[in-house]
């Protein structure tokens, strides 16, 4: 197909397939360096809230809960003792200022129903069962929407088991506003659920393919402006010194042994241009010798 083309056109079809493969390829490793830039900022926003978290249990943990349990032994004050209640309370007062954090204590038997795990985490927490890991990071799809999410393994201590061995050891206040279908039979060491955080991509997606489009945009710009800049210098330079060429053979052709071969520059077409004018005058020599 080139081979029937002008040079022009030929030129600016290479161009063209230049410029479709660079896109892919800028697109490609643009998406991809910005997608991981993406993960890296929302794995940072988990790390620090998950370490907001811990550090907050833990302090409830070796602080409070020991305290309260001294000073008012038989008081059920969830918010102090139990640092699910805990973690969920704080991370609805700092979703209040950071919307963007979705946090969820997660379990298959849970005592509140509203920590019911779905399918994804009962799979998560199948593998903290089976030991396959202690942590899980990555990304997951939520109802139609991209998640950055982090899980930790929840493991039945002691400090668990008075609230949920069985609805008759806990405490009454607890049963009463729970219920007892749910939440018990849990034993030491028992994995019984996991600690969700889930950072949301969409946002994270659109600044990417915002940044996308007009890179790919600046490029395409560039691209435009190269071609043009190219065709210009192609028709000075080759087309129109060729079409001159042509244009003086044919006359020559047709008698007009006045006309010349005139090119300016130093390059492969001056080369030719003197060649046709050599031929030009051996022509003209062949042509006296022939009449005389």
């Amino acid at each position: 197909m080139l081979r029937n083309m002008s040079i022009r056109k030929r030129l600016l079809v290479i161009l063209a397939l230049v410029y479709v493969l660079s896109m892919i390829g800028t697109i490609g490793g643009g998406y991809y360096l910005l997608n991981q830039d993406a993960l890296r900022e929302a794995k940072e926003k988990i790390q620090l809230f998950a370490t907001v978290m811990s550090a907050n249990q833990e302090f409830m943990s070796y602080n409070v809960r020991p305290d309260l349990m001294d000073l008012l032994p038989d008081t059920y004050f969830p918010s102090a003792s139990v640092g699910i209640v805990m973690m969920s309370e704080t991370a609805k007062i700092i979703r209040e200022d950071y919307p963007e954090y979705n946090f969820k204590i997660a379990s298959p038997n849970p005592l509140n129903k509203e920590n019911l795990s779905d399918a994804f985490e009962n799979t998560i927490i199948a593998g903290f069962d089976k030991g396959n890991y202690e942590e899980w990071e990555g990304v997951v799809t939520k109802v139609g929407k991209r998640y950055y999410a982090n899980a930790t393994q929840i493991v039945a201590r002691k400090s668990c088991i008075w609230c949920h061995d069985t609805p008759e050891t806990a405490n009454p206040e607890m049963v009463e506003e729970y219920g007892r279908d749910s939440g018990y039979g849990y034993e030491l060491g028992d994995i019984v659920g996991g600690r969700f955080i889930y950072v949301p991509m969409a946002e994270a997606d659109k600044i990417t393919m915002e940044k996308l489009a007009g890179f790919g945009g600046g490029i395409s710009l560039l691209f435009f402006l190269a071609m043009l800049i190219i065709d210009r210098i192609i028709v000075a330079t080759v087309v129109k010194p060729i079409e001159n060429i042509v244009d003086v053979a044919g006359d020559i052709s047709r008698g007009k042994m006045t006309r010349e071969f005139e090119i300016i520059g130093n390059d492969e077409i001056k080369l030719l241009a003197e060649a046709f004018n050599r031929m030009k005058v051996s022509l003209a020599k062949a042509m006296d010798i022939l009449h005389k």
